[in-house]
Parts: structure tokens; sequence; C-alpha cells
């Protein structure tokens, strides 16, 4: 039986991976929208809509590769893989480093959704990495010894 803990840090991930990869699919739908606004009214509107789909593409691509990591993280948090705890943790981090420098800028407009925005992520990374540091959870992804041969 897997700690409820364990199984909100797996979905927490798996959440994070479907949400990535519908802002994948918003930046190609975007930067199709953006290209044709780019080529609207030139002679040459093809050069508007393939910078666009660049934009798009390119940002998508981004998006999904960190999908693609998130869902790596949820599934090695999942099966209790020493690796999933240690890109969890790294995934937690990185987090925290991107979320206070949005701290800075709690005088701003927004700044009572974006400053929540913000201590919420910060609170969710500094309880992921805490709740892994744990020894009774850190064993949980300790492959048991094999027997001597």
């Amino acid at each position: 039986m897997r700690p409820t803990g364990i199984v909100l840090i797996a979905v927490y991930h798996l959440i994070s991976a479907l949400f990535l990869v519908f802002l994948a699919v918003s930046l190609v739908v975007g930067g199709s929208v953006l290209g044709a606004m780019f080529g609207a009214g030139h002679e040459n509107a093809m050069g508007g809509m393939n910078l666009g789909l660049l934009i798009g593409m390119v940002g998508a691509v981004f998006f999904v590769v960190l999908a693609l990591i998130a869902a790596a993280a949820g599934y090695g948090i999942w099966s209790l893989r020493e690796w999933g705890r240690i890109l969890s943790i790294g995934l937690a981090a990185i987090s925290l480093l991107f979320s206070l420098p949005g701290l800075f800028f709690l005088g701003l407009h927004l700044s009572l959704f974006f400053g929540g925005f913000h201590l919420f992520r910060i609170a969710i990374s500094v309880l992921i990495i805490w709740y892994l540091m744990q020894p009774q959870i850190r064993v949980l992804f300790q492959k048991p010894a094999l027997p001597p041969a």
C-alpha cells in the first residue's frame, strides 16, 4: 500500500504533465493564429504563417518535453523508484527557483492573484522536497538487497 503523500505527488506530476500538453496544443493553435495575423494584408502571407507556426512549434516542443519529464516523475514516484524520487525532488527545486523571483513582483497589478499563485507553488515545492526527504519515505524507494548467491 502506497502512502497518501506518494499518491498525491504522483497525481500532481501527472496532472502537471496533462496541463503542459494542453499548453503545447494551445501554442500550436495560437501560433497558427498569430501566423495568420502576421501574414494578413501582405503579398507573401506564407512568411507570416511560417513565423507564427515556428514560434508555436518551438514552444510546443519545449512544453511536450517538460510534460514527458513530469509524467516520468509521476510514474517513478508511483512505482516507488529511487530515480522517480530524485527527479521529483529536482523538479520541485526547479519550481522553487522559478517561483521565488515572482514574489518580487507582488507590488505590480494582479499581485494578489499572482502572489498567491507563487506562494502556493512555493508551498507545494517545499512540501514535496520535505516529504520525499523523510527517512521513512526514503526507505520505501530503496530496492531490497539481493540475497547472497
